[in-house]
């Protein structure tokens, strides 16, 4: 009786045991600290401190100061009406003009009864449908146009402008240049309108991208200050036009702390002596 008694005991704890498998043990990344991304645009400069890995280099880009963008979710602060709000504002329209044609049926007496509903009283899926097809439309629209905004925003070289306090010997050599170039396009192309030369000054801002063309992705060259005449501001902006390219930056503009497009706010002085004089004017970088 013992013995039986030792082994009901001794089968009862095994049965009671349980075996499972350890907990696995949650992986560490080797290298964390940077994020893989993709990107559609790349810069013969190496970044000297890196935000991301991606498949090419590519130093600078966007307008902010610090980080970059990385989420394509509009401002929420904004409401703009689209199409689907538009799709919205009909719907809830037309419910309203049924109901008050129900209540104004539902106050008049008469003895007859109400007519039997029709097909035509009867609510239409397709414009349900028409309307949800609105609304998707619209939302991918706006998806879309998020995107591209985000994409623009990261590929958008920042600005350095070049200005009279500008100190930098490359600098000063690279402006002379220019200034000496367009002063003797403007010079030899003197603004005229119906035969009759034309006087006056004039503030231009020229963007100068870092192989020395004229940067036209943000409109190009334009009027900063109008001489109040619009034919001279045209051939003023046709001059600096016909002027470029400009040559390439000198190594000290195209340093990897430094950004890629350059900006000349210049004043232009068509004088009586038919000469052109081009001055640089004050700036902010």
């Amino acid at each position: 009786m013992i013995a039986v008694a030792v082994s009901l005991l001794a089968h009862g704890a095994l049965l009671a045991m349980h075996f499972v498998a350890p907990a696995p043990q949650r992986a560490v990344a080797t290298d964390p600290g940077l994020e893989v991304i993709l990107v559609n645009a790349k810069h013969a400069n190496k970044p000297l401190k890196a935000d991301a890995l991606a498949q090419a280099n590519l130093d600078g880009g966007g307008q902010a100061d610090k980080g970059r963008a990385k989420s394509p979710l509009p401002d929420m602060r904004k409401v703009e009406e689209g199409d689907s709000v538009k799709a919205s504002a009909r719907r809830i329209a037309e419910l309203e003009q049924k109901q008050q044609e129900l209540l104004t049926q539902a106050a008049r007496p008469t003895p007859y009864r109400a007519a039997p509903v029709t097909e035509q009283d009867k609510p239409n899926p397709l414009a349900s449908g028409s309307d949800l097809m609105e609304s998707s439309k619209a939302i991918a629209r706006m998806a879309a146009e998020i995107s591209q905004t985000v994409e623009d925003q990261n590929k958008r070289p920042r600005k350095t402008f070049i200005t009279p306090s500008t100190q930098e010997v490359g600098y000063a050599m690279y402006y002379k240049t220019l200034q000496k170039r367009i002063e003797e396009i403007g010079t030899l192309n003197f603004p005229q309108k119906n035969g009759r030369k034309i006087y006056g000054e004039l503030v231009v801002y020229i963007p100068i991208f870092q192989d020395g063309t004229i940067y036209q992705k943000e409109g190009g060259a334009r009027v900063e200050k109008s001489s109040g005449n619009p034919a001279l501001d045209a051939a003023a902006l046709a001059i600096v036009r016909r002027s470029a390219p400009f040559g390439r930056f000198p190594p000290n503009m195209l340093s990897s702390d430094k950004d890629d497009l350059w900006v000349v706010i210049t004043r232009f002085k068509f004088t009586r002596e038919e000469k052109m004089e081009a001055n640089l004017t004050g700036g902010s970088n």
